[in-house]
């Protein structure tokens, strides 16, 4: 038998950015920054590992992984004690405590851990006997039979966000080489050289087809190469911590054989509340998205467990994912739907998704953006996904969807979104031919056309709403004059009249009438159809891959 590393001590590079996910302690524990970071523990302080980023949840990990007996090694240096703990989610036992009077050399206590199978979670307390002492790393081992060989191609989509995505591989930099995964620059806006990054990146130029054009090209890219096991996808505005990608691949290597064909999504965690979920893996209910763990607290013990719960998710964000090589070839390269809802297909196709506690990005919610873009290609491609995996999705159904979806923003004033929204209803009836044949960028250039500008404002006007996207239909339909402000501080003026919320009902009801004529037979051909648009193919010749090179 083998022992083989599936958990290591993670720490944020600042203090600053724990927010409790990293760790929890007393006054005068200290973060000390460097090449090997590590925990000051002072006299008589103390520091709780039971977080999200360094508490084990067994339960969890045995539904996907192979764990056949685990034990923990400790590193610590200085004077302190050190203690194992777990809970059954009902009480915590400390089930080992040694003393460590180590002085300014390493040592390493190691601590079995009895049934895993029935704990939630266990963890490492320390404390700081006299002089304080050091923690220097954590590590969770399991014995098996076989390593199974992992090796990560991570591909990053961006578009003219040089200062995120530069930010992101610097962070990434920081990873041993060993443990590093191969890096697929996707540069949709044509902007970087490859002076701009390091010289250990992949820096592929791609025609602008949205980001799934940019993360099919970076399958493409990947698929290359048999060696590679899985393909990472990641937005290129993330924050990461690049431990995440080393806890990727400790995780996928355990993994049971019936999972090693399932994507690990990653969770989003709110960029401006950093300790807020956001989601973590979601059902799509045929366009009535519902995220699993939303607005869970990650600092508090009883969330941490509530999100090891194991459902059956429909789908999971590429704004962190891990797909199987495997899946990629079994299953096919993604639709090209530009942005939105690819990767809700996508999962719906793969059938099945795995997430855990510490695999997760700071990303900003998409809840406080104002929708723009979205008020095209949500309903679109939420009419293209239903059509092709859904038999029974039927016109009263997509009508019902559409009105709902209309109506909101009648009443909420954002007149300029309607015309987005019937143009979408209408180019989804023109069916699969004239999305195959229809040249992505050209389309969104058309949109980009009807999307309204976004201004700077302050609060300066009196008698008007000053409220978040995300207002509800109640509150935003008793007011004349709103403004919507988005996380980014650009707002959306908003003043209703009568004659254009006639008018655009009028447009309405003849898209309705029309959807009535034309849903059946453009149904009936994305749901025939579909296949070809996922074919290395298809996307050599909409890429224009060929010609690029």
């Amino acid at each position: 038998m083998k022992y083989k590393t599936i958990q290591t001590l993670m720490l944020p590079d600042s203090e600053e950015e724990n927010y409790g996910l990293y760790y929890q302690g007393t006054e005068g524990v200290r973060l000390i920054g460097g090449e090997e970071k590590s925990l000051y523990i002072p006299e008589n302080g103390n520091v709780d590992l039971f977080t999200y980023f360094n508490g084990f949840y067994p339960k969890q990990w045995a539904q996907y992984a192979e764990l056949n007996g685990l034990h923990v090694k400790v590193t610590v240096s200085g004077s302190c004690s050190v203690s194992l703990c777990h809970t059954d989610g009902k009480r915590t036992v400390v089930n080992g405590e040694e003393e460590c009077l180590a002085g300014d050399e390493e040592r390493t206590v190691t601590f079995e851990v009895p049934d895993p199978q029935h704990s939630k979670a266990f963890w490492i307390c320390v404390k700081g006997l006299k002089q304080g002492g050091y923690l220097r790393n954590i590590t969770v081992q399991t014995e098996v039979e076989r390593l199974q060989e992992v090796n990560l191609a991570a591909v990053i989509c961006t578009c003219r966000r040089e200062k995120e995505v530069i930010g992101n591989l610097e962070r990434i930099s920081r990873m041993d080489i060993k443990e590093r995964p191969e890096i697929f620059l996707i540069d949709n806006g044509n902007t970087l050289t490859e002076y701009m990054v390091p010289e250990w990146v992949h820096l592929v130029p791609n025609r602008n087809c949205g980001g799934a054009g940019g993360f099919t090209r970076g399958m493409i890219e990947a698929l290359k190469d048999p060696a590679f096991t899985h393909v990472i996808l990641m937005d290129d505005d993330i924050i990461l911590n690049p431990d995440v990608l080393r806890k990727t691949g400790y995780f996928l290597s355990a993994v049971k054989k019936e999972w090693q064909d399932a994507p690990l999504g990653g969770a989003l965690i709110e960029r401006d509340i950093p300790w807020k979920q956001f989601e973590c893996g979601a059902f799509w209910n045929r366009g009535k998205i519902q995220g699993c763990g939303q607005n869970l607290d990650l600092r508090k013990k009883d969330s941490l467990l509530k999100n090891t719960e194991v459902q059956n998710w429909e789908y999971g964000g590429w704004w962190y994912c891990a797909i199987p090589v495997s899946a990629i070839r079994e299953k096919g390269l993604p639709l090209p739907l530009f942005i939105h809802r690819d990767d809700i297909e996508y999962g719906i196709r793969l059938g099945k998704l795995m997430t855990l506690n510490g695999i997760g990005v700071w990303h900003e919610a998409v809840i406080k953006k104002l929708p723009q873009m979205g008020e095209y290609y949500d309903i679109r491609n939420m009419a293209i996904v239903n059509a092709i995996h859904y038999d029974d999705w039927d016109s009263l159904q997509w009508k019902k969807f559409l009105i709902k979806w209309v109506a909101g923003n009648l009443l909420r004033g954002r007149y300029s979104y309607i015309y987005l929204n019937i143009c979408a209803m209408l180019d989804f009836l023109k069916g699969e031919k004239w999305l195959e044949k229809t040249d992505g960028a050209e389309i969104h250039a058309k949109v980009a056309a009807r999307v309204p500008k976004l201004q700077k404002t302050g609060h300066t006007e009196k008698n008007v709403l000053y409220t978040t996207p995300d207002v509800s239909v109640y509150t935003a339909a008793k007011k004349k004059h709103i403004v919507y402000e988005d996380s980014a501080g650009f707002c959306l003026k908003a003043d209703k009249n009568l004659p254009e919320t006639i008018r655009l009902s009028i447009y309405l009801l003849l898209a309705l009438r029309k959807t009535d004529r034309y849903f059946e037979k453009s149904r009936e051909s994305y749901s025939r159809n579909w296949k070809k648009l996922i074919t290395e193919e298809f996307w050599n010749k909409y890429l224009e891959i060929n010609k690029n090179e």
